[in-house]
């Protein structure tokens, strides 16, 4: 018998977080991917998200957001 190797599991997306850069807050985002294969190839620029706390719009860019995965791996600034 002969076994062919598994495809990796492609990790879920557990949450985005965003930091607002004209407040500072930190808020879920809108926008959601379904794991990180999708998100790997989306587009990450250019993007916008109103912020919860003073309702200005806010850039969404891998400098102020932070995607997590179910497998602990994570995509943008992990610093958020």
């Amino acid at each position: 018998m002969i076994k062919t190797p598994k495809e990796p599991k492609d990790p879920k997306t557990i949450s985005i977080t965003i930091k607002c850069l004209h407040c500072g807050e930190k808020f879920p985002s809108p926008m959601f991917m379904t794991t990180r294969g999708v998100f790997s190839t989306a587009t990450l620029t250019g993007n916008k998200a109103q912020c919860h706390y003073c309702n200005k719009m806010t850039n969404c860019n891998k400098e102020n957001f932070v995607a997590r995965f179910e497998d602990g791996g994570f995509i943008g600034n992990d610093a958020l």
